[in-house]
């Protein structure tokens, strides 16, 4: 009983201290916002307050300066100045004049006049007269002829912050002379008082240019060039210069607070506290908080124990059924009781809560089929005029008398449509990719055309942003292979594309070669390269790159749009190949994704002949005359096509709108072959289809699948009824030459399958290893 006491308890308890753990961290974390919010708001007042007034004080000194020079006091001492003994009592009375104007006004320390040579003539300070001021760069300026503003400084003693203006004493002979004063601003920073949250706290300190703190709290670093924080000047002043919240390090404290630069001056007006100090009553708190929790844990864990054997029995049961439901028999049942506390209350939350997991799991699979039902829906609806472009493109290029930019834009409306045919095979293939469903075929196919058709879809877009599309196809690579021209394509088409969507400006390279090192038997392995000289990717974003719904940022699908889900599918693509996915990339310079997938060399076995036959083989060349074909088409375009393109055959062509009516052509007899979409108004294929394979001398007759349903839930039910091969929207014109030869051959119908099986293709050399 202890052993079992203590499993159950040590839980228990341990929630209960990460309970009291994360509360206590959240009262801090909250208290802690709040501090810190209270604080900037504190900093940037005192900061915006302090830059204000000094540059108040600047704009004012300098208005004051500029009315001063042009003073008849000043004038009239230069203008006096050659005229004997009445030099000296001009400057006298200016001096005097001086002097009142000095105390006249708190902020003037001194107030002085220079002749052209920097020689101190008079002054409201009698014991300034005399001085030479010539070396300073205010007073050599103001003799240019420019108001200027010396160094400032702050009093160690008075904190008042000082300022030495001077200009110009233009004359009729020029400027004759400079006007220099000497002022201070009153206080501006305060650490005397001892209830001040803003000086005990957080305080107000001035940074000059050279790093040097002209006021600060500590007295030591007021004015002291020996412990000068330069890095630290540019790094307030880059936020200064707009104004914001700062964290900084000074000697080994870190500080947090708010800083602004001042125009004038260039120094940088800083408010904050050290983050220690700050936060502390956040930390307290905190602390405060995870001592009352603990304390009650304390109390809540001896109350447990206490009570332990008599609630034992109950949570057993309780740990009984939660182990059968967790182990997924959900249909197992958990007796009532009778018990009004918390167990009691656990009791019916469980059973509730295994109710709303059976409600649950019942809506996910309805939503699984809803899912399913809406993806061949949708395949359906956009296949079906799909196959319209397809098609009438197709029978438009038969037409010999276009012009090459008439037959050039039909290629290229062929190759968009086959494009928007690999997007909506994308969407499928999420499905399968998710059950685990998806497959690769292995037929004769030219890669060199597959690659050269990629580039061609999206040249104009290529050529839209300045880009150049270049295919490097290895000379001694054959043109034609073996495998999965579809799924090659759509890797391809999806790293060009984003090659494309990525790269501003250079090329995009397509590259095509032997990897010899993978080679093995029969099988060959090429590895294909996509280059491009785009943005890059950065080493963090490559570790997650082939998740599905995944861009390198969350910026990038604003910016350049796109699901996260090609990259995804081409992994599993080129893996079901039999090949591998690489990627390189360097940040502003471009990115290379290779693969390398295992072919079979086309030359060998007997299949690759016997496809490339049938490829090179053209409606107009196979001789159907004599035989019947029943279309069962509701679509009228769809209905035009299968006419255009039997017709060269010689072979007669009847049409059914639905499947009642292909029922009732049936029932008259003489029809070779089926063409039955799945989905007709008044009856649908599969019934149709079930109900000729219930007839007479109707039970061998091929009956093909014609439809834009692509799932393969949809084939698996054209079979079941009767159906012996399918046929999928939007028609491509080899295919449906391959099942005229197929199922036409010399008017001899394939044995052995006309229950409900699609005929078996006899394997590639590689496949069949």
């Amino acid at each position: 009983m202890d052993s079992l006491r203590a499993k159950l308890l040590a839980p228990f308890i341990a929630g209960m201290l990460a309970l009291t753990l994360l509360l206590a961290w959240y009262t801090y974390d909250s208290a802690r916002k709040a501090v810190e919010g209270a604080t900037l708001l504190i900093s940037a007042d005192k900061t915006n307050h302090t830059a204000q007034s000094m540059a108040q004080f600047f704009r004012s000194t300098g208005s004051s300066l500029q009315q001063m020079v042009s003073d008849p006091h000043v004038t009239a001492l230069f203008g006096a100045g050659g005229k004997g003994g009445s030099a000296e009592t001009g400057k006298a009375s200016t001096s005097d004049w001086l002097e009142i104007v000095q105390q006249g006004n708190e902020f003037y320390r001194d107030l002085l006049i220079v002749d052209k040579h920097g020689v101190c003539i008079a002054a409201s300070n009698p014991g300034l007269i005399g001085n030479s001021y010539a070396e300073e760069n205010y007073v050599r300026q103001a003799l240019d002829g420019v108001f200027s503003f010396g160094e400032p400084s702050v009093g160690r003693v008075t904190k008042r912050l000082s300022t030495v203006s001077a200009g110009p004493v233009d004359t009729a002979e020029g400027v004759s002379g400079a006007l220099i004063l000497m002022s201070d601003l009153p206080r501006i920073v305060e650490y005397g008082s001892k209830n001040a949250y803003d000086s005990q706290i957080i305080f107000t300190a001035l940074l000059d240019g050279d790093g040097v703190f002209m006021a600060h709290k500590d007295g030591t670093l007021m004015g002291n060039a020996g412990r000068a924080f330069p890095k630290l000047y540019e790094k307030l002043a880059r936020v200064g210069e707009k104004g914001g919240e700062v964290r900084y390090e000074l000697e080994g404290r870190t500080y947090v607070g708010y800083a602004k630069l001042e125009n004038t001056s260039n120094w940088v007006v800083l408010t904050s506290g050290l983050e220690s100090e700050v936060f502390a009553p956040a930390t307290r708190l905190g602390l405060t908080v995870l001592g009352i929790s603990f304390t009650f844990l304390t109390v809540i864990g001896f109350a447990v124990i206490r009570f332990a054997n008599g609630i034992l029995s109950t949570l057993l049961s309780l740990i009984g059924y939660a182990k059968r439901v967790s182990e997924g028999d959900l249909a197992s049942t958990l007796a009532p009781t009778d018990r009004k506390d918390e167990l009691g209350v656990l009791h019916a939350s469980l059973r509730r809560l295994v109710a709303s997991l059976q409600s649950m799991l019942e809506a996910t699979r309805e939503a699984s089929k809803m899912k399913s039902q809406f993806l061949a829906n949708m395949s359906h609806e956009i296949r079906t005029p799909l196959n319209a472009i397809i098609g009438m493109a197709y029978l438009s290029l038969r037409d010999n008398s276009l012009s090459d930019k008439q037959r050039g834009n039909l290629d290229k409306i062929q190759l968009a449509a086959r494009s928007l045919l690999g997007l909506i095979n994308d969407i499928l293939d999420l499905s399968k990719v998710e059950a685990g469903m998806l497959e690769v075929e292995c037929t004769p196919f030219s890669l060199k055309e597959v690659l050269g058709n990629s580039l061609a879809i999206h040249q104009d877009n290529a050529a839209s942003k300045g880009l150049e599309l270049r295919l490097e196809y290895a000379q001694d690579l054959p043109a034609r292979f073996c495998g999965d021209a579809l799924r090659m394509g759509q890797v391809v088409n999806n790293l060009v594309s984003n090659a494309i969507k990525f790269t501003e400006k250079g090329r995009i390279t397509l590259r095509c070669g032997w990897d010899e090192a993978a080679a093995q038997g029969v099988a060959a392995v090429v590895r294909i390269s996509v280059s491009d000289t785009g943005i890059g990717i950065s080493p963090e974003a490559l570790k997650n790159l082939f998740q599905p719904f995944t861009q390198a940022d969350a910026s990038i699908t604003r910016q350049f749009g796109g699901t996260g889900l090609g990259l995804a599918i081409s992994d599993k693509l080129v893996t079901l190949m039999g090949g591998t996915f690489s990627v390189s990339s360097e940040m502003d310079k471009g990115t290379t994704f290779a693969f390398s997938v295992r072919f079979c060399r086309a030359d060998q076995g007997g299949e690759q002949s016997g496809a490339e036959e049938a490829g090179e083989l053209s409606f107009d060349q196979l001789d159907l005359s004599g035989r019947r074909i029943l279309v069962a088409e509701d679509n009228d375009i769809n209905q035009l096509i299968m006419q255009e393109l039997l017709a060269p055959t010689g072979a007669a062509v009847t049409l059914a709108g639905n499947g009642e009516e292909a029922v009732a052509r049936m029932r008259e007899g003489g029809f070779d072959l089926v063409f039955m979409d799945m989905q007709m108004p008044v009856m649908d294929g599969l019934e149709a289809t079930r109900r000729i394979r219930d007839m007479e001398g109707a039970k061998d007759v091929p009956i093909i699948a014609f439809t834009a349903n692509a799932m393969k839930e949809d084939k698996d039910k054209g079979f079941a009824v009767g159906m012996n091969d399918y046929l999928t929207k939007p028609i491509e014109p080899d295919q449906l030459l391959q099942m005229l030869r197929l199922w036409l051959n010399a008017g001899k119908k394939p044995g052995g399958n006309t229950g409900g099986t699609p005929p078996e293709k006899p394997p590639c050399a590689c496949c069949s290893g």
